[in-house]
């Protein structure tokens, strides 16, 4: 038995960083696939299992390194499990981020990725390993609190929910930066200083991105988004609409960039969107129509329309505006109240004869 621990230490000590890396991965592989609906019960009970069990990892690591005696003797099986936590956490957050309909929450939790790998394969000193976790699992736990609040607390987003959410984050780790100074950081006050000075600085990088309209409004999620030429509400439900259909290659949109007008007068388009909300939550939503002012190079509000919204269906929220379009460039964003992006489409509007096919939205 210790001749094949011994093996496995040595197989440890020559692939320490993949091993990370692939734990990591793998954390990210699992949850990648279970996460569906911010108001799920079961992906919120795995998540804060996640949250629970990797901040119990990163105190009894750092406990078992602070008091071990034996230098090459590593925690094997608890490291793996910190690792699989953050990546599952991340994993999770990143599909419900990414649904938003921007690039913006997708790119976040990519970057995160690249850190963890970072952090696994470069720092090496106890305490610079532990900042580097602890801040990792403030971030990880700020994003699940901005999904979290609105969807179980506050029944809406907004401005005031996400400051709610910040305060919810910030008080859950300062009750953790206890503990941690209770059991490890004691012996040196400058440590919790630092730590505490990370925490500050995520905190407010995240919060100049939401006021930037940088992160996702979370946790409304776009579903689909297409300008139409027609769109009729049936009496037995659903919605008869004519469209252009775009390129056989350009799967990722449900109707064409290009709309086909008969006048250079112009004509009406409909922008059809579905948001996803939790259940339980009401909110409005707003159509932004913008055409590109081709002189000075920016876009022009032509017309802001809003509809409330309410939660709980899978397939979201459908609704519709109608705006007279003219040759030009266009674009309609879906937003909230406080101007938050949770989606667009851009599109050009051209002179013809349009070739029309048929759905039910």
């Amino acid at each position: 038995m210790r001749r094949l621990w011994h093996k496995i230490f040595k197989f440890w000590q020559r692939y320490e960083h993949h091993i990370g890396v692939g734990a990591i991965a793998t954390g990210f592989a699992f949850d990648f696939f279970l996460a569906k609906r911010p108001d799920s019960v079961v992906d919120n009970i795995l998540l804060l299992t996640y949250l629970f069990v990797a901040g119990a990892l990163i105190i009894i690591l750092n406990l078992r390194q602070a008091r071990r005696k034996d230098a090459g003797a590593e925690p094997l099986f608890l490291l793996l499990i910190l690792q699989f936590c953050f990546g599952g956490l991340a994993s999770n957050l990143l599909v419900l981020y990414g649904h938003s309909g921007t690039l913006a929450g997708s790119a976040l939790f990519l970057g995160l990725l690249l850190a963890l790998v970072f952090g696994n394969e470069y720092l090496r000193n106890r305490y610079s390993l532990l900042r580097f976790n602890v801040a990792v699992y403030y971030f990880l736990l700020l994003t699940y609190c901005i999904i979290a609040v609105p969807t179980f607390i506050f029944h809406s987003v907004g401005t005031l929910e996400f400051i709610g959410s910040g305060v919810v984050s910030l008080c859950a780790i300062a009750a953790y930066l206890s503990l941690l100074y209770i059991t490890v950081l004691r012996k040196t006050a400058r440590g919790l200083y630092d730590v505490s000075i990370l925490i500050v600085t995520i905190f407010c990088l995240f919060s100049g991105l939401y006021f930037l309209d940088i992160i996702p409004p979370v946790p409304l999620s776009l579903k689909n988004i297409g300008v139409y030429h027609t769109v009729l509400k049936q009496s037995g439900g659903g919605y008869f609409a004519t469209y252009e259909d775009p390129s056989w290659y350009v799967f990722w949109r449900d109707t064409s960039a290009t709309y086909t007008v008969a006048s250079p007068g112009g004509a009406t388009a409909s922008c059809f969107s579905s948001v996803f909300a939790p259940a339980g939550l009401s909110t409005a939503v707003y159509h932004r129509w913008e055409e590109l002012d081709p002189t000075t190079g920016a876009w022009q509000t032509m017309a802001q329309i809003s509809f409330p919204i309410t939660g709980g269906r899978d397939a979201g929220y459908e609704g519709y505006s109608i705006k007279t379009v003219v040759p030009g460039q266009w674009r309609c964003d879906v937003e909230t109240a406080s101007g938050a992006l949770i989606g667009r489409v851009t599109f050009d509007v051209v002179t013809g004869t349009p070739t029309l096919s048929q759905t039910t939205l």
